[in-house]
């Protein structure tokens, strides 16, 4: 088995609504192979639910039981065919399969780039948008049964009617074929554009929903039905009915899918009771109203699999009060998720702080030199004993921002322009080089720590010495006008996207840990398609640095749309001003979930 089991899941992060309960568990397969070994070893009494995206769905607050299987970037070929069509497998976003026939000048797919979820939902429930549909440029189809066995089905083995198809029970898909015509690249292009344009205007993109939710009734339209009759806006608890689009019910504030399960009876009694007319939900809904069980044990699994937990923290970098805070913080959660843990408070060598101490396994949470730069990592490694995060290369590579910077460069990916300085002499170079504003950081340094905005020389000669303080390499780094995003990403996956606003100059320490004048939104306000574009960047570039386990990655969008990523931080914060476990509530994971999660990347 490739793929990655969890235990107790919550779901809401895999939802386009961001509410829902937990799995049992959850799999997320290495690739279809990978997934058809999976379900042969299943017993067949094993529930089974399949999810993608997680649009179109709501998962409601108890859960689901049994074992879901999580397709999102797993099943993601696609490619052309020899017939002149595409084949897609069921865990590639629709967005994309529209963009790639664009791309490749074949016409017909346009429709799917409004469609906010996977080409295995899209043929699932024949998803439409814009007056396209799925299943008319379907020409076959890959089902995988129970047992692990695949077969090859054509349209007519379906019955196939508006948001509606029916087939073989206890089959699922793994891919389709799809059948288009040839076009022109720029037409499609424009074409996509036109439409993702008119999506924004009339669709509430920017906040957490799951698409439509109910299925226009013959010669009508549902969002007509239900302004009519006075709901357009209408909240009940965070829950509420698009003011933009009335056949859209958005998060607001943290709902709860009860709340949204409610206004959706609410909206079909009040149009029914004012036009007559039952309108029929688009929406799936699955799972149990209600928890069967609220204890550790059922929630985040087996404490006792940890063994003893010592919870590094402290350590002798500049970050050293951040890190204990962070540390009492974890160490508070895992006692109370049962865990057997012990604080440690490292001053000096960490060797001796573990001296005597008989551990399993370490928990660390030393922000900055000596915890996060793989010297800490290098240790534990030569005393055999398991630690959560990255290891020793990536640690090292991603504390320092410069090579790290490198890294991206080489693989394609855009971060700022900078220079380095050594001494005075490199000013004016720089200066020629960037202009004004620039920021100067040290570049192994975290936490905003000896960061300063420079606007003219004098200034910039000053943060040069700041910076030079902490004996490490300085780089001024030009200024990024724009709106500021930080990522979580937890085990490959990104976590909600954060955007943060301060009235300083830059998001410096003071804002990070103490001033109340940071505002941080969660939904951060991009348009859905935005949001996943600019996690899909923030985990590649966790990816090419070669994280594990868990990290943030900060990035700039610019004035000109472009992503800017900036940094990488591979043993975030973890205190009330956070930015991870802030994430990880959006996405329905409560900060003992998020802080035993984070353990489970020692296990593996």
């Amino acid at each position: 088995m490739q793929g990655r089991l969890l235990l107790a899941e919550p779901l809401a992060k895999y939802t386009s609504w961001r509410v829902g309960g937990s799995a049992d568990r959850l799999y997320i397969p290495h690739d279809k192979a990978d997934l058809i070994a999976f379900i042969k070893g299943l017993p067949a009494t094993e529930p089974l639910f399949w999810l993608g995206l997680g649009s179109n769905l709501l998962i409601r607050d108890g859960g689901i039981r049994g074992t879901v299987i999580n397709t999102k970037n797993r099943l993601k070929e696609m490619r052309l065919t020899a017939e002149g069509g595409l084949y897609v497998e069921a865990g590639v976003p629709c967005a994309l399969v529209a963009r790639f026939a664009a791309e490749h000048g074949l016409l017909g797919a346009e429709f799917l780039a409004g469609i906010p979820g996977t080409m295995g939902g899209a043929l699932k429930m024949n998803a439409g948008a814009f007056g396209g549909e799925t299943w008319p440029i379907v020409r076959q189809v890959e089902m995988l049964s129970r047992d692990g066995e695949i077969t090859l089905r054509g349209p007519q083995d379906f019955a196939i009617a508006y948001r509606s198809v029916k087939g073989a029970a206890g089959e699922w898909f793994l891919s389709a074929w799809l059948q288009l015509l040839p076009g022109d690249t720029a037409s499609s292009q424009q074409k996509i554009k036109a439409l993702l344009e008119q999506r924004a205007k009339t669709q509430p993109t920017n906040q957490p929903s799951c698409g439509s939710v109910f299925v226009n009734p013959v010669g009508d339209y549902a969002a007509r039905l239900i302004e009519q009759a006075g709901l357009k806006g209408f909240r009940l608890g965070g829950a509420q009915v698009s003011e933009k689009h009335a056949n859209f019910i958005v998060n607001t504030d943290n709902a709860t899918a009860a709340d949204i399960e409610k206004l959706i009876g609410l909206v079909q009694r009040k149009v029914a009771q004012q036009h007559g007319v039952l309108l029929k939900t688009e929406v799936c809904m699955v799972g149990e109203e209600t928890a069967v069980m609220d204890t550790p044990a059922h929630r985040y699994g087996n404490p006792e699999k940890f063994g003893r937990v010592a919870v590094l923290m402290g350590g002798s970098a500049a970050e050293r009060a951040v890190s204990l805070r962070s540390g009492a913080a974890v160490f508070a959660a895992l006692q109370e998720a049962g865990v057997d843990a012990v604080a440690v408070d490292v001053t000096a060598s960490p060797i001796d702080a573990l001296a005597g101490l008989q551990v399993d396994r370490v928990f660390n949470i030393i922000h900055g030199r000596g915890g996060e730069d793989g010297v800490l990592q290098a240790v534990l490694e030569v005393l055999g004993i398991p630690y959560t995060g990255s290891g020793v290369l990536a640690s090292a590579l991603a504390m320092d921002k410069l090579r790290t910077k490198l890294c991206w460069q080489g693989y394609g990916l855009v971060t700022p322009r900078w220079q380095l300085l050594q001494s005075v002499a490199d000013i004016d170079g720089c200066i020629e080089k960037l202009g004004f504003p620039v920021i100067v950081k040290p570049a192994q340094e975290g936490s905003s720590i000896g960061m300063s905005k420079a606007h003219n020389r004098e200034e910039l000669v000053g943060a040069l010495q700041t910076a030079s303080a902490f004996n490490c390499d300085v780089y001024a780094e030009q200024w990024v006008t724009g709106q500021e995003y930080t990522v979580g990403i937890l085990n490959g996956e990104a976590l909600p996207v954060i955007r943060l606003e301060t009235p300083h100059s830059f998001y410096d320490y003071e804002a990070k840990y103490h001033a109340n004048t940071t505002q941080y939104h969660c939904p951060c306000g991009l348009p859905v398609d935005q949001e996943q574009a600019l996690q899909q960047v923030s985990v590649t570039a966790s990816k090419v640095v070669g994280i594990k386990g868990w990290a943030r990655v900060d990035v700039f969008i610019d004035g000109d749309g472009q992503y800017q990523l900036i940094e990488i931080n591979t043993v975030p914060g973890m205190t009330d001003h956070s930015l991870v476990p802030m994430a990880a509530r959006q996405a329905g994971m409560d900060f003992k979930a998020l802080v035993w999660q984070v353990l489970e990347t020692s296990l593996a």
